[in-house]
């Protein structure tokens, strides 16, 4: 299999310096995820004169940029931190490695704070601590009302994932933007990209012995107000071949509102992490988090997949 000749820029503190490593480079690495950690940046270098230890030792904090282009495409990966320096040797020589975290390096990301948030929205939540950082959100946040939460010693991003997670919603950095997203707009999109057996450099895809509902119970006693709340979802038309059994889930719900968004979530859920797992296939700038893709060619493995973690490498 012909692996594609693509073209890449580096840009260091917004300077293009492409063609200042191009020599030294071994490779790049790029990696997105969905949600849980920040997008990151890892690229390898030929030291042997060791400047790179010496004259051109980057600083922590600088900026790092990378596009990627191929066929009259082009894959901007955002702007990158530099979080982390390597250096490692051998009788053969030095490589530098330099590790970049996407807003992962900033102060004002990694404060731990504690608040308290009461009356308000998840999107108003988001908007406080959005514009606390000087951050434009960015997506169709669900107007879920929340009467209080509590952010207890936890840096802001973290708090979002928290009290979102429940709700199928997350929240990243994207450069000066805050930007979320939500389950139903990620999954309900139509494939970005179909792909055949022979699109494959190789694939390891597990159907797993997974537990299945065709509804979920959600049901929460408030000792304060003494009253229950309750939810029972409609059956789960959205996942095939779902069991006959309720899942029961047993939450902290303030109102009808959070049981159905957290019932329909949990179900959701439970009901589509049966069949997953890894591929690998040539560069393709279509190929990142949040994208969904037709798998064609594997049997019963076939269909569509939503991308969870997508890792660009470029190696010279």
């Amino acid at each position: 299999m012909n692996l594609p000749t693509i073209e890449y820029t580096i840009l260091y503190n917004t300077k293009d310096i492409t063609k200042d490593i191009s020599e030294e480079l071994i490779d790049i690495q790029y990696t997105d995820k969905v949600a849980g950690e920040s997008d990151s940046l890892e690229i390898t270098l030929n030291d042997a004169d060791n400047r790179w230890q010496n004259t051109w030792y980057p600083e922590k904090g600088d900026s790092l940029q990378l596009i990627i282009r191929n066929e009259g495409a082009q894959l901007n990966c955002g702007i990158f931190e530099i979080d982390e320096l390597a250096g490692s040797g051998t009788t053969d020589g030095d490589i530098f490695v330099v590790r970049a975290l996407a807003a992962g390096v900033k102060k004002r990301l990694r404060t731990k704070t504690t608040y308290a948030h009461e009356d308000k929205t998840l999107r108003e939540i988001a908007n406080t601590v959005g514009g606390k950082l000087g951050l434009q959100l960015m997506g169709n946040v669900p107007e879920i009302r929340i009467h209080r939460v509590n952010q207890y010693r936890e840096d802001d991003l973290t708090f979002l994932n928290r009290i979102g997670s429940e709700y199928g919603c997350v929240f990243s950095v994207r450069n000066n933007l805050l930007v979320f997203a939500y389950y139903k707009d990620l999954e309900g999109r139509g494939p970005s990209l179909i792909l055949t057996k022979q699109d494959l450099i190789s694939y390891d895809i597990r159907d797993t012995s997974h537990k299945t509902y065709s509804r979920s119970r959600v049901r929460h006693h408030d000792p304060y107000k003494k009253q229950v709340v309750s939810y029972f979802s409609k059956e789960d038309a959205g996942a095939p071949g779902t069991g006959a059994d309720d899942l029961e889930i047993h939450t902290r719900v303030e109102n009808e509102q959070q049981a159905e968004a957290k019932g329909d979530y949990a179900l959701h859920k439970k009901n589509t992490q049966g069949v997953g797992g890894d591929i690998v296939l040539p560069g393709n700038l279509l190929f990142v988090s949040g994208n969904n893709f037709e798998q064609r060619g594997l049997g019963r493995l076939s269909g569509i997949y939503h991308i969870q973690e997508a890792t660009h490498t470029i190696n010279r």
